[in-house]
């Protein structure tokens, strides 16, 4: 095991790594069954198709090769329609409770430690009290199904005024109300960083750490993003790291991780619990997906090595 894979539990999106995933399930099954192959990384970051036997495959897969999933809820969720959570249709929340919860019995089955959230679509400033209050109400129930599993939710912002527009945008907001919903009993939801997202909520690694330390973090996210318009990778498209036009590469990253070791996420001393930190990205233009996923294991590994030696951590 190397200095890396001592302190961090590394993990990646196969749906990501192979974007038909989202539209053919067996696309999705296949993604899995070829990131099994990858050795450096330990965890999926993904759903679970409906179909029962599409499912089970996927799960014998994962347990075969010893990967853990990471379970990410589909965007169904943060769509306007039947499955809205904070929808003004009573039926459309209910419904979207559901299938929540459907989610979490998927999550059991393949005994994933945790579940990512997002929000629901954002409707302007005026109607958000009212939007999050549902979405509190909705969020309650849902980590209170999940408890009886043991399955740990993690509240992933997502940019709220262009892009996506989703509810839960700016950090200070997301901590607000995972502080709020822990107070209320919910002690198995917690904060997620989506380091990726940052640029395009057009916040900053000391904005972002600043606002999580009031309530910690469980979970991490990290990618790069493209703020050209011109390019194929703008906006919120998960673009691999160090692709042109990115705004993180190696030297981004190595202060990302400079961070999360000065915050104490990631040990110091190899052997503790390790830092759960995943990536969410596309391959390289022009490179298949095995050898895009290989060279940003290096890439992170090369930037975490550069932080711990910069900080004097061996």
């Amino acid at each position: 095991m190397t200095q890396f894979d001592s302190r961090v539990c590394f993990g990646f999106s196969p749906t990501m790594l192979f974007p038909a995933s989202f539209e053919d399930p067996l696309v999705h099954l296949t993604a899995i069954e070829i990131g099994c192959h990858y050795p450096h990384y330990e965890t999926f970051e993904t759903y679970l198709p409906d179909d029962r036997q599409l499912r089970e495959a996927c799960i014998r897969q994962m347990r075969a090769s010893g990967k853990t999933l990471h379970y990410n809820t589909p965007g169904v969720f943060q769509q306007d329609g039947p499955y809205n959570p904070c929808s003004d249709e009573e039926s459309f929340r209910r419904q979207a409770l559901e299938l929540m919860k459907k989610q979490v019995d998927f999550a059991a089955e393949a005994e994933a430690p945790l579940m990512v959230l997002t929000g629901a679509p954002d409707k302007g400033p005026e109607r958000r009290p009212e939007l999050l209050k549902r979405y509190m109400d909705y969020l309650l129930q849902v980590a209170e199904y999940a408890q009886k599993f043991g399955i740990m939710i993690v509240i992933e912002p997502i940019e709220r005024h262009r892009f996506k527009k989703i509810l839960l945008g700016p950090t200070t907001e997301c901590v607000a109300l995972i502080l709020d919903a822990q107070k209320q009993g919910a002690a198995n939801v917690h904060m997620m960083l989506d380091i990726g997202h940052l640029p395009l909520m057009e916040e900053t690694l000391d904005q972002m750490f600043s606002a999580v330390a009031s309530c910690g973090f469980a979970h991490v996210h990290m990618g790069n993003a493209v703020l050209e318009p011109t390019s194929v990778f703008y906006g919120h498209t998960h673009p691999p790291i160090g692709v042109q036009g990115g705004v993180f590469d190696v030297p981004e990253l190595t202060e990302q991780f400079v961070r999360m070791f000065e915050c104490g996420y990631i040990p110091r001393t190899p052997g503790g619990e390790r830092a759960r930190i995943s990536l969410e990205v596309r391959p390289y233009p022009g490179s298949d997906e095995g050898t895009s996923i290989q060279l940003m294991y290096e890439k992170t590994r090369a930037a975490c090595d550069a932080a711990a030696a910069r900080l004097g951590i061996y």
